[in-house]
């Protein structure tokens, strides 16, 4: 039978196949039923995924930082020069990857090298089919066409879920872990919607906070080391996006007006407050007394959470007030400063902050920027944040208004389950919400469609009391998965003036 020679390809995405094999264990166990060595072009590559696959046969997992200590014993044995320095350089740049692979998106790359690999295979068996023929020989031809097995994922084609044993595991053992993980109470409400291919959204009135829950989610999810890409569409700039972070990480504002004196709330309890509470580890040897103003705190009055970790069932959720002295206007010298320390915490993940005018973009154009960044730069989000989805430009080809919309909100979904990722936005709720005071299902505006493409929405309900006094309410409007009551909320405590939407957080009572 005769040989042909491979065509090469563009190397990017093995480079991404042998990182998946390194730093993830559901990566290698996946890439296991589908490789074959002949699939890949790029020799390094191939060699690391060689070494993996072999590391995870013996320990059932991919070797992650044991890596270096393989190429190590193999570059002293049975490597020439220039394949010790590509891998050498090669493990340098992905190190950083090891302490995220509980972040790494391997079911979409394992998406992607499907797709790769059923092109490696049909193209290998047209030129091989092609040499056949060349020659005249039309049995050895139609035996390599008879003899060709598809390369498929285990599932992908469909599969029984009583009797799939690698469904089962799949299922069960491929934990869906929250890519942005926030404290207290809030994160007890959001956090397990927060995980790849889910679609939050949050909901309220103009001027409501939308944006700044946005970028708050942003900013977490750079800090729990996931990638994010943010589009922001039609209501700021990109200078004042920027200032807008920059305040946000800082805490405190760019304008003078805001840096004066400022009561800032911070979370008490209640029962500490009305002087209720006998636990030897309270922090306040008093209460309040009938104090109705930071000036009349008794002098040795306390804010305390102890109760929050330690005894949850006693905390009585409530705010307090601290005052922050006068401060001097953030500088963009100032911003740099803690800019760069906020992006060390993030380990060298990225944060991609990208602006349109309203209606210039639809999702084709996400679509289309998320490619070009996954193709130039390799640059694959965890995260995307779209601030926000009523500012988005119809899709192509539906006239009818309503229609629109409905369509833009399936496509939304269609790239998170398409990008194995969390996507995240905010829609406008209808004018009798101004005046609600726990907003729901019938305040939605335009079409009551996007409830049903949403993992889950988000309300965001204050009045103008709570506004005042720095509060905020957050409930689920509708989850697709898990119990809630639509009632049932979370407070806030936030303080816009410092950039911060979510300082701490509490349940409130009924």
């Amino acid at each position: 039978m005769s040989k042909v020679k491979r065509k090469k390809m563009d190397g990017s995405l093995e480079r991404k196949i042998a990182t998946g094999a390194i730093v993830s264990d559901h990566f290698i166990r996946e890439l296991r039923t589908i490789y074959k060595p002949d699939f890949m072009q790029v020799p390094f590559a191939k060699r690391i995924i060689a070494w993996a696959l072999e590391y995870d046969e013996q320990y059932q997992a991919a070797p992650r930082a044991h890596i270096q200590d393989i190429f190590n014993s193999h570059a002293r044995k049975d490597l020439d020069d220039d394949l010790v320095d590509l891998i050498s350089a090669f493990l340098t740049e992905i190190s950083s990857e090891y302490e995220r692979a509980d972040k790494f998106n391997a079911d979409y790359l394992l998406d992607e090298t499907t797709k790769y690999f059923k092109i490696k295979s049909m193209s290998n068996l047209s030129e091989d089919i092609k040499a056949e023929l060349s020659q005249g020989n039309v049995l050895e031809a139609e035996q390599l066409l008879t003899g060709f097995k598809r390369t498929e994922r285990v599932g992908s084609s469909g599969v029984n879920p009583f009797t799939d044993e690698e469904a089962i595991y799949d299922a069960f053992e491929v934990e869906q872990e929250p890519l942005i993980i926030l404290p207290g109470a809030v994160g007890e409400l959001l956090n397990d919607q927060l995980v790849r291919e889910g679609f939050i959204s949050f909901q309220g009135p103009e001027k409501r906070g939308k944006t700044w829950w946005l970028q708050e989610l942003g900013i977490w999810a750079g800090r729990c080391r996931s990638n994010v890409a943010f589009f922001a569409i039609g209501d700021m700039s990109q200078r004042q996006m920027i200032r807008r972070k920059h305040v946000r990480i800082a805490g405190r504002s760019n304008l003078k007006k805001y840096c004066g004196d400022l009561l800032v709330p911070v979370l008490d309890c209640k029962r500490n407050q009305n002087d209720k509470c006998t636990h030897k580890h309270r922090e306040s040897d008093v209460g309040l007394e009938g104090a109705t103003k930071l000036s009349e705190t008794p002098r040795n009055y306390s804010p305390c959470t102890h109760c929050v970790k330690n005894h949850p069932f006693q905390f009585r959720g409530t705010a307090w007030y601290r005052l922050r002295k006068a401060v001097e206007p953030l500088s963009w010298r100032d911003g740099v400063k803690k800019a760069k320390k906020f992006a060390n915490r993030m380990r060298g993940r990225d944060y991609r902050l990208i602006t349109f005018p309203s209606d210039s973009i639809n999702v084709d154009g996400i679509r289309a920027q998320l490619d070009i960044w996954e193709h130039f730069e390799g640059f694959i989000p965890d995260v995307i944040i779209i601030d926000y989805a009523d500012n988005l430009a119809a899709p192509k080809g539906v006239q009818e208004f309503r229609h629109q919309q409905s369509k833009t909100w399936k496509q939304l979904r269609a790239v998170s389950q398409e990008r194995r990722c969390l996507v995240i936005t905010a829609t406008q709720t209808d004018a009798q919400s101004y005046e609600a005071e726990i907003i729901r299902s019938k305040h939605f505006t335009e079409d009551k469609r996007k409830y049903g493409e949403v993992t889950g929405m988000v309300g965001l309900n204050q009045t103008e009391e709570e506004k005042r006094a720095g509060l905020m309410r957050l409930n689920w409007v509708m989850l697709r998965e898990g119990d809630f009551s639509v009632s049932r909320t979370v407070t806030v405590l936030q303080s816009l003036q410092m950039g911060r939407p979510l300082l701490a957080s509490y349940w409130t009572e009924d």
